[in-house]
């Protein structure tokens, strides 16, 4: 791949005529009619129409990929157009419930825009004049006469906007171009065939808000008029393919979508055509590329043999068959390889190919079995040291599959998993290989999350170019005026989409063909803050909503210095004091609305909403706190109990230490927070111990879990005749039931790493109703009390936090810290609309002020805290 794919160009340029519904909007019932298209130059670029009525107007009223790729003043001055002209009440009549074409016209150093607009009879000319001379008000007009036709020239004061308008055989065109008008009535000049124009008429979904129409020929014309260099891979698919494309647009507010049929003129030589009689299959390969991916071209074969018939007719129609076979014949001959029968099979059914950020460019093929592959390699490549091959024979990867490989005439390559990734440079695999190592992948990234949400991972050929890491190529590759364009961050919007990407599959001949504009909307959750609130260090506890008073509540959080901040729900500050030490657990905050916590300086505090703390705190502690207190009534008496290792510390609300429960010694260290339910206190430990004591701090009960080790926290729940059950779940993936009168209750629910993190959905109050294991990558969720499966999830990176619970336990937060995402499934599993969500990890997610709506509050790396109102 010499350059990258420049798909954003046609999309660029398909945008642009779908933003004709600011130059609509007019209610009535579609009128079909070919007679607009018939005036259309040959050398059109592209068709567009829009249905005219309320519906379309609405829905593309807050587009905003729209206003990002037209451009702020251009989207001004076609609602100018629509409000002072096509609102006329004199034209209404003619032109209600017409459809509007606009199209798009290469010119010297740019692209015009011809707005095609049919009426349903014949106009008056005294009622256009009256029209132009009502415009005179906002515009200055003038008019003149060519090729038998009044043509209308309407300017703003300033005479930087100007657009030419007319009638033509009832048939309304306008334009910023009068050339352009002229070619439209030359009768002379060459126009769009017939067969071009059925086809956009037959695939015009009534359906669909927006239709595009584009010919394959006009391809090279596009890319020689918008690039310095020759078309990429991609474009070069479309040269000499024959045909045309008609999509129509699916609405989506974050992104373009457009969908439909494609058909060409079958000429074997194209290498698009060996994938007509394929059919749309799943594609694996992009889980291994990069994260600097700049653009891929991704190809999967549902028919190996008919692929096979079909490439070999493509080489012979090229006359490169004969030399092929000829070349492979010594292969054969030498080294028993028969290219088809016996080098093929080792290979699987994708391959693909990777442009980096470097412009350097990768290969990948699967691989159908890699036992195959060892068996053979020694016949086929050399080694190159540090586990690289090199082909001993060249063009292999483009006998198997042709054209994307024609540049990757001997390469070196390596196995990674099943498939084989290939370059022309053996650092280019060298450095591949560490990206791998370390998962700095492309899937891993949040941009290409949200893409696989749109976009399926089913076709034949997939096209993907990402915008950031693309981005100074397409400046190189593009000529400056549309390269100034694309840099333009005031009046344009290219830099807010992640992607751009197309998809195709055959279907029987023809194809099926999709085009893809991820955008990153200002509406989405995650994009546009209602406030942030600076740090001077980075934030290292969760935010946490508190009551503050009867009328506001108000959000607290800890930085790294161990300042404590008190934040309004505005985002403004309250109040800040430094506490000894870094806050463990969570803070909680009793019914008076003082809040308790602890910190690892061996610190108890108890403060009020403004930060005040009260008499007798803070209080020193014998011991550093494992975890967060639990504050529970014992006796009638609200006590602060605090896990300490193998000690249990207790403290009444005025500060004062119960000092009976520090007699008990455990045998193991706690594990996590402490239950206290009905007078009872359950403490489990490390080691498979676990106790109950009353309300005293004197032991009544404890069990022993055999050859058991423990790393989560303990759950409570309630069985008929309102006995409490405790519930663990062991290292080994065992899910205990402790009654304290019969023996531990084992069933295995899983197999994990040691280092699994096991949560319960509860907290002191609670019966806890699922149980939650991250085992590396893997979340699975289990129900109780039966330890029944309910759901799982595969992240792309290792998770390493503890999971949060929102809305009473309904939804579970997940942060993945290696590549700052973070998820919330609701209680079914399914992921909650807007995540995931570039952030660290320990964030909040629910109502910040008693009135107010659901919020994400959130930490980046820029020492801010986030409020996205969802």
């Amino acid at each position: 791949m010499r350059n990258t794919i420049i798909l954003t160009i046609l999309l660029f340029i398909a945008v642009i005529g779908a933003s004709i519904y600011y130059f609509t909007g007019l209610n009535g019932e579609k009128k079909e009619t070919l007679r607009p298209l018939t005036f259309l130059p040959e050398d059109t670029f592209l068709i567009s129409t829009f249905h005219n009525d309320a519906t379309t107007d609405n829905i593309f009223n807050d587009f905003e990929i729209f206003e990002a790729l037209i451009g702020k003043s251009e989207m001004k001055q076609w609602q100018i157009l629509k409000s002072k002209l096509l609102r006329n009440t004199v034209l209404q009549p003619y032109v209600e419930g017409i459809d509007i074409y606009i199209s798009l016209h290469p010119e010297k150093e740019h692209i015009s825009t011809l707005f095609t607009i049919p009426t349903h009879e014949k106009m008056d000319p005294e009622h256009l004049a009256a029209i132009m001379q009502e415009a005179n008000q906002h515009f200055n007009v003038t008019q003149k006469d060519t090729l038998g036709t009044r043509i209308f020239h309407l300017a703003n004061s300033r005479k930087d906007f100007v657009v030419h308008i007319a009638y033509h055989k009832e048939v309304l065109f306008a334009s910023y171009s009068d050339s352009l008008l002229y070619k439209v009535m030359d009768n002379k000049a060459p126009k769009l065939a017939a067969a071009q124009i059925d086809y956009f008429v037959d695939n015009n979904s009534r359906n669909s808000p927006l239709s595009v129409y584009f010919v394959h020929d006009q391809v090279p014309n596009i890319a020689n008029h918008l690039m310095r260099n020759a078309s990429g891979n991609f474009l070069r698919l479309f040269e000499h393919l024959g045909g045309q494309s008609a999509w129509n647009l699916n609405f989506k507010n974050d992104a373009l979508i457009l969908s439909g049929e494609s058909e060409t003129q079958h000429r074997k030589e194209n290498y698009l055509e060996v994938f007509g009689q394929q059919s749309k299959t799943t594609q694996r390969l992009f889980n291994y590329f990069p994260e600097n991916t700049a653009s891929y071209l991704a190809f999967a074969v549902s028919n190996t043999s008919r692929f096979q018939q079909d490439l070999e007719a493509m080489f012979e129609k090229r006359g490169e068959w004969e030399k092929i076979q000829q070349q492979f014949g010594e292969l054969k001959r030498s080294k028993d390889l028969p290219l088809v029968e016996d080098i093929r099979p080792i290979f699987g059914n994708e391959f693909a190919i990777v442009e980096q950020s470097n412009q350097t460019q990768l290969g990948f093929i699967a691989l159908s079995d890699s036992s195959n592959l060892s068996k053979r390699i020694h016949a086929l490549a050399s080694a190159a040291g540090d586990s690289i091959f090199r082909f001993d024979q060249a063009n292999i990867p483009y006998a198997l599959f042709g054209d994307p490989f024609k540049t990757f005439t001997r390469p070196f390559f390596i196995r990674i998993a099943n498939i084989v990734v290939l370059a022309n440079n053996q650092s280019v695999l060298q450095t591949f290989r560490q990206d791998w190592r370390r998962e700095n992948l492309l899937v891993n990234t949040l941009g290409f999350k949200n893409f696989e949400k749109i976009q399926g991972n089913e076709a034949n050929v997939t096209f993907f170019q990402r915008t950031r890491t693309a981005s100074p190529i397409i400046n190189y590759v593009l000529k400056p005026a549309y390269g100034s364009i694309f840099r333009d961050k005031e009046n344009f919007g290219f830099q807010d989409f992640f992607s751009w990407s197309a998809q195709i599959s055959g279907n029987n001949g023809d194809f099926l063909s999709s085009i893809y504009a991820i955008y990153k909307s200002k509406n989405a959750l995650g994009a546009t803050a209602d406030w942030t609130y600076e740090f001077d260090n980075r934030p290292i506890t969760a935010p946490w909503v508190f009551e503050h008073s009867d009328t506001s509540q108000f959000i607290l959080i800890q930085e790294q210095d161990h300042t404590v901040h008190g934040i309004h729900p505005s985002g403004k500050k309250l109040w800040s004091a430094v506490f000894q030490g870094r806050i463990v657990g969570d803070a909680q905050q009793l019914a008076d609305r003082s809040i308790v916590l602890v910190t690892d300086r061996n610190r108890l505090y108890r403060f009020d909403s403004n930060g005040k703390g009260l008499p007798g705190f803070s209080i020193a502690l014998d011991t550093e706190p494992s975890y967060q207190p639990t504050i529970a009534e014992l006796d009638g008496q609200q006590v602060v109990l605090i896990p300490a290792e193998r000690k249990v510390m207790a403290y009444s609300l005025d500060g004062k230490e119960i000092n009976r429960w520090k007699e008990n010694t455990l045998d193991g260290k706690i594990l996590f927070d402490i239950k206290v339910r009905d007078n009872r206190v359950y403490v489990g430990t490390d080691n498979g111990h676990f106790y109950q004591f009353n309300a005293q701090g004197e032991m009544v009960k404890k069990d022993v879990v055999e050859a058991s080790q423990f790393r989560s926290p303990i759950a409570l729940t309630a069985v008929p005749d309102n006995k409490i059950i405790v519930m663990a779940i062991d290292t080994a993936g065992n899910f205990v039931r402790m009654d304290f009168e019969h023996a531990p209750e084992k069933k295995q629910v899983g197999s994990w790493a040691g280092k699994s993190i096991i949560s319960f959905d509860s907290n002191n109050q609670q019966n806890a109703s699922a149980v939650v294991v991250i085992d590396e990558k893997k979340l699975q969720v289990f129900g109780l009390p039966d330890g029944s499966a309910r759901y799982d999830f595969t992240f792309t990176q290792q998770v390493g936090d503890r999971p949060q619970y929102f809305n009473n336990g309904s939804l579970l937060g997940i942060a993945s810290r290696e590549n700052s995402l973070i998820y919330l499934f609701d209680e079914q599993g399914a992921v909650h609309s807007g995540f995931p969500i570039e952030a660290l990890p320990q964030f909040y997610y629910g109502k910040i002020d008693y009135n107010s709506g659901n919020y994400l509050l959130c930490v980046r790396r820029d020492k801010k805290l986030y409020a996205f109102k969802n």
